[in-house]
């Protein structure tokens, strides 16, 4: 996430930039701020459920992958110990690196809570977070966004209400739309401030994509989120590749600010190594 759109003094950014943390999480390709936490630890290292496996097309060196997650999903292995290295370019700074790891996959009602933890590393600095997701059984999966939250001596974003789901495969494929409302809590230096973002979530067909650990034949889901704050229009847009038997191989964040649009984030992956 570019380091300047959670500044204090842009208000606006900061609230949208955490529904887009929120959505690359749920992609697998974490920015979370070191002031964050995904509330959530780890119940389980056993997985459960059923499994199926799957390869990727292209030169990427995946081997396939079991995974307890539903076939309606879309692709995205969710085995104890799968983990996912990435190159994170944020805006202009220097390229850092982010890992996930699947600590847990614990059955709950109506489907699979995977808790996946995340080390980021830039300019030399590495911080940890953890979050955790929901697979549904029928092929949709949600971060429940309740669970962020970040804050520092000068700010705080919570949200109020509202969810950040991904529609089935099937959904995704025939260019049905998930829509939701996120009504966020924004307080900066005291003052407080809500702000309400519209979310829609839809799928952009398959594309192949190339990126340091190969080339892919991928699935490519779409986040856009559009907020105002004090009349100053902001909108992101969240674009994540998954590849079959790999899950999520890149991630890209354009934010859009005063009719101005610029790339703030890109994840690419370089290595995926099943648990």
């Amino acid at each position: 996430m570019n380091a300047d759109a959670l500044s204090p003094h842009r208000p606006a950014v900061a609230a949208i930039a955490v529904a887009a943390m929120a959505g690359l999480l749920l992609a697998g390709c974490s920015t979370a701020s070191p002031g964050s936490s995904g509330g959530a630890s780890s119940t389980a290292s056993k997985a459960a459920g059923s499994s199926s496996a799957g390869t990727h097309s292209g030169s990427g060196n995946s081997g396939g992958s079991t995974s307890v997650v539903s076939s309606a999903s879309v692709p995205f292995p969710i085995s104890v110990g799968n983990t996912w290295k990435y190159t994170d370019t944020q805006g202009t700074l220097s390229s850092g690196t982010s890992v996930d790891k699947i600590a847990s996959v614990t059955p709950v009602s109506g489907g699979q809570q995977v808790t996946m933890d995340t080390a980021i590393t830039t300019l030399g600095t590495t911080s940890h977070s953890t979050g955790y997701f929901i697979f549904h059984s029928d092929g949709s999966i949600s971060y429940p966004f309740a669970q962020f939250n970040t804050g520092s001596s000068e700010t705080h974003v919570r949200l109020v209400s509202g969810n950040i789901l991904w529609p089935s495969a099937a959904d995704l494929a025939s260019g049905k739309a998930y829509h939701d409302t996120l009504v966020i809590d924004y307080t900066i230096s005291g003052k407080r401030h809500k702000l309400v973002s519209h979310i829609t979530v839809r799928g952009g067909g398959t594309a192949t994509v190339t990126v340091p650990a190969g080339t892919y034949t991928a699935t490519i889901v779409t986040m856009t989120e559009t907020g105002a704050f004090a009349g100053f229009a902001v909108s992101t847009e969240i674009k994540t590749w998954l590849a079959s038997g790999v899950g999520p191989v890149k991630s890209e964040v354009i934010i859009n600010e005063g009719g101005t649009s610029h790339v703030a984030d890109i994840n690419r992956l370089t290595s995926f190594t099943k648990g």
